[in-house]
């Protein structure tokens, strides 16, 4: 997700600072969706997303009378998300998803009607495979491979919402891809 037209959302970031909690809502139903996807990709867990979603809504209100004007909201509050996310995870080391017992993560697409139902059985297991493999991924792993390939940020741009330096964003996304591919092929992992 994108952020809105800098010259609407600069307008309603400053209203909300001025203690329009109308700006503010608007805020938050802009982004909601987009923040609930990155949380539900970090944790794997709806519960925890929806928790995460509003916890990082609730720091971002808190935090608008230092919020440097001069900066895009949007990466703000996805730093927000990814730093509660952490930890989050640090804090609970994993949790297994509550509903979603298909296996998808809200907001990905229903299976095609026209497929058969050993081709559905055949996605649905490399789903599960994948998703078991992204939970094992250590969270600064998962959290640059998440940004990278979910939400389609730049080595930038991760750099910047999780702040550290862009070589460190490479690397992690490298031994990000290695542990999954091996996870998937049933291969060691290495490092």
């Amino acid at each position: 997700m994108r952020p809105m037209d800098d010259g609407g959302e600069r307008a309603l970031v400053a209203r909300a600072r001025k203690g329009d909690m109308e700006a503010f809502e608007t805020l938050v139903k802009l982004y909601q969706r987009g923040i609930y996807a990155l949380c539900c990709r970090m944790t794997g867990a709806h519960q925890a997303a929806d928790d995460l979603t509003q916890e990082t809504f609730i720091k971002a209100f808190s935090g608008l009378a230092s919020f440097d004007q001069g900066r895009e909201f949007f990466p703000w509050l996805r730093r927000i998300a990814v730093n509660s996310s952490l930890n989050y995870l640090k804090s609970r080391k994993r949790e297994e998803p509550l509903g979603e017992k298909d296996g998808r993560v809200p907001g990905q697409a229903l299976p095609s009607s026209s497929s058969t139902p050993q081709d559905e059985l055949q996605r649905n297991e490399a789903r599960e495979k994948l998703d078991r493999a992204l939970k094992a991924l250590p969270p600064k792993l998962k959290s640059v491979f998440v940004l990278h390939v979910f939400d389609g940020l730049s080595y930038e741009e991760i750099s910047r919402a999780v702040e550290i330096p862009r070589g460190t964003v490479m690397s992690r996304l490298s031994r990000a891809r290695r542990r999954l591919k091996a996870a998937l092929s049933g291969a060691p992992a290495g490092r």
